[in-house]
């Protein structure tokens, strides 16, 4: 009796051992096979995530390869969750951080953002858990000021917020990569596990502006501006062979790298202003385009006349001068004569034709498009000042791009700032070639003995246009207030450039394109003449 009770209590001791890893073999077989795909799953949603990779922004160069835009490289430095105080003055005395105090990081905390190559080796030589950099690119803009109304920034997180950092940003951002990656216990990526949308590489983007001939046109603007107390200018400067923008400098301007700018316009496109007396010639070209007139035509030409109630007077007594005269001489009573020629519509039509009031080809934010006094029942005195550049609006663009017809035989091109831009071409014929010829014959007798005499350049023959313009202020003209503008075409006879210049916000000591204006683009023109290359006559 006594040897049967061990033997039942030994099989009770063994059936307990049995079911018990039976039971343990039960659990394990029901994680794995029901609860498997669950758990795993679960366990992946943990240790996994997706991640946004961003391609670094495409660079901005000029025509010649020289940088306008660009990204450098950096490092943030981050400390993650848990980082020790230890470690933490490591990081401090290697990156010299004097003033900053450790405090327990119960999160993903910034410690110091765009570490240099040198720096990030540094800390990583440190190997310290509980930190993490971040891969940045901190735009750069090499010549500042003199191309920032143009080219524009972008903001921290890359995307382009002015200029043509704006008008391009997809090209130059591409398109980023998402994927999805498998994280270890420090939050590093050890595995990429799936890509979840493809990316695009960002590309570079080449202007067809050239930086050498941009610090002439932006240097003379800025000292011009100063010189006579004006507020602001612009300098465009054209190929009218190749159909490109070699300059467009705009002032005030202020520094892109500066994180605190002071944003400018650039005033090339959205700057409209009445042009004055520069579209004297585009009257005339219209009025012997319609065989109104022809440019050797004498016209009588009293001092002064009067339109419905108003004296329109030019600065002496001419008697009587030939059609290219007019524009010489910038005779307000001689516009007003070729303005009533061609009467309001055919007036109107002409600078619509020319390109007022219509939008510029010019990939930009914004640009301004001008406008022109077009109203049914227009009065005799607002077609004579429509005839001397009063009673219609346009940007400067808009004056180069027309003024760059008669350089190019007639014919109205748009032009590229962006280089080997794939687009067709806009031309479409605007006047005759002779016609063409006969206005550019009128502005060499401009710059060689008319209002633009100071625009005369030693070694180079141009042909130019004064214009000076009061400005209106609380619906009048007596606010002493004026811009200065010349346009020029040279140098003859390839008359290869088109140079437009204005200055504005001028009181009423010097205020005229012909003493303030002229003299400004004959600076720009001798030296951009002398860097191109271009034969003395």
């Amino acid at each position: 009796m006594k040897i049967y009770y061990k033997n039942w209590r030994l099989f009770l001791i063994f059936l307990f051992l049995f079911l018990s890893i039976a039971a343990i073999v039960s659990r394990m077989v029901y994680v794995q096979v029901e609860q498997g795909n669950f758990l795993l799953q679960k366990g992946n949603n943990q240790n996994t995530s997706e991640r946004v990779i961003k391609f670094k922004r495409g660079s901005i160069y000029d025509k010649n390869g020289i940088p306008l835009a660009i990204s450098i490289t950096g490092f943030d430095l981050f400390a993650l969750s848990g980082l020790r105080e230890d470690d933490f003055l490591k990081i401090k005395k290697t990156l010299k951080l004097n003033d900053l105090e450790y405090k327990p990081f119960n999160k993903k905390s910034l410690i110091k953002n765009s570490l240099s190559f040198e720096e990030m080796r540094k800390i990583r030589s440190l190997r310290i858990d509980r930190l993490e950099l971040e891969k940045t690119y901190k735009r750069h803009y090499p010549l500042g000021e003199q191309v920032a109304p143009l080219v524009g920034f972008s903001g921290r997180d890359g995307y382009g917020l002015e200029g043509l950092e704006k008008s391009y940003n997809s090209i130059l951002t591409g398109k980023p990569l998402k994927e999805r990656v498998l994280r270890d216990g420090a939050r590093s990526t050890i595995q990429r596990l799936e890509v979840l949308e493809f990316g695009e590489n960002s590309k570079d983007i080449y202007l067809t502006i050239d930086s050498n001939i941009q610090y002439i046109a932006y240097k003379y603007l800025v000292e011009a501006i100063k010189n006579n107390d004006g507020t602001g200018g612009t300098v465009i400067i054209l190929d009218n062979s190749a159909k490109e923008v070699l300059a467009l400098a705009s002032y005030p301007s202020y520094n892109p790298n500066n994180p605190m700018r002071s944003i400018k316009k650039n005033r090339a496109f959205l700057e409209s202003y009445e042009p004055g007396s520069i579209v004297k010639p585009l009257a005339l070209a219209g009025a012997i385009e319609k065989n109104l007139i022809d440019i050797d035509t004498e016209l009588e030409l009293p001092i002064k006349i009067e339109v419905d109630g108003n004296i329109i007077n030019d600065r002496k007594k001419y008697g009587q001068l030939k059609a290219y005269e007019i524009i010489k001489e910038s005779s307000q009573v001689g516009a007003t004569q070729i303005s009533f020629l061609l009467g309001a519509e055919r007036l109107i039509d002409n600078y619509k034709k020319f390109g007022f009031s219509k939008p510029v080809n010019i990939n930009f934010p914004s640009t301004s498009f001008g406008e022109i006094n077009s109203r049914d029942e227009i009065s005799d005195i607002e077609i004579a000042t429509l005839g001397y550049g009063y009673g219609l609006t346009a940007t400067p663009f808009q004056i180069s791009q027309a003024y760059a017809i008669f350089a190019n035989k007639g014919t109205y091109y748009d032009f590229n700032i962006i280089k080997n831009n794939e687009s067709q071409i806009f031309s479409e014929q605007i006047i005759s070639e002779s016609t063409a010829n006969d206005i550019l014959f009128s502005m060499r007798k401009v710059v060689e003995d008319g209002t633009g005499a100071l625009a005369k350049l030693e070694n180079f023959d141009v042909s130019g246009k004064t214009g000076t313009t009061e400005k209106l202020r609380d619906g009048n003209y007596k606010s002493s207030t004026y811009t200065a503008s010349f346009i020029g075409i040279g140098p003859n006879p390839s008359n290869e450039l088109t140079i437009f210049v204005n200055i504005d916000g001028l009181g009423s000591q010097k205020y005229s394109g012909g003493s303030v204006a002229a003299p400004l683009f004959k600076k720009i023109s001798n030296d951009v003449f002398s860097y191109m290359g271009y034969f003395n006559k």
